[in-house]
This record gives structure tokens, C-alpha cells and sequence, in this order.
């Protein structure tokens, strides 16, 4: 088992220490990801409460995540729509040829 590797990370100007490896991209990476939203939400907001701010920022973020969701389940249904319809069509080339004897 591997050690933990701590990060060092400042959001909204208190600093954490995050243990772990980010997928996808770094911790500090995500940390500015989230430090910039929650920004956007605390100077489009009315609120200096930090909890809330956080709040705020977490519902904007799951809808970010649901709507991407959403897309890539949308491509993928019509990623798998076209590969049957060329899936039918090559096997209908396919019969014909057979049909007409060039595949002898």
C-alpha cells in the first residue's frame, strides 16, 4: 500500500491539505476548478457566508456534472444508433454480394 501524497490547496483564502491523487487531472488543478467557481458564485451572490457559497457551488457544479451526463448519454445512444444502422447496412452489402456470387 502506497503512501498518501498531501497537497496543499487555497480556496477562497483558507488553505487545506488534500491527500489523495486526482483522475483526470491534478488536485491543484481541481482546486482552482472549484476555487474559480465558488469565486463566481460569492461575486454574483449577495452572501459572504463561506457555507453557503459552498452550497451554492455545489449545486452549480452537480449541474454541470448532470447536464454533461446527460450529453454523453445522448451521443452515446446515437453513437449506437449509427453503428447498427451500418452494422444492417454492411450485412445487407454483405448478402447481396453473396447473392450475386462475388464472395465465391
Amino acid at each position: 500500500m502506497s503512501e498518501a501524497t498531501y497537497t496543499k490547496i487555497t480556496i477562497l483564502g483558507d488553505e487545506y491539505r488534500v491527500a489523495g491523487e486526482a483522475v483526470g487531472g491534478s488536485i491543484s488543478d481541481l482546486a482552482t476548478y472549484v476555487a474559480d467557481k465558488m469565486s463566481e458564485v460569492k461575486q454574483s451572490s449577495s452572501t459572504i457566508d463561506p457555507k453557503r457559497i459552498a452550497v451554492l457551488t455545489a449545486l452549480n457544479l452537480a449541474d454541470e456534472l448532470l447536464r454533461e451526463r446527460a450529453l454523453t448519454a445522448e451521443v452515446a445512444d446515437r453513437l449506437r444508433q449509427r453503428a447498427t444502422e451500418l452494422g444492417e447496412a454492411l450485412d445487407a452489402t454483405l448478402a447481396e454480394d453473396r447473392g450475386s456470387g462475388l464472395l465465391d
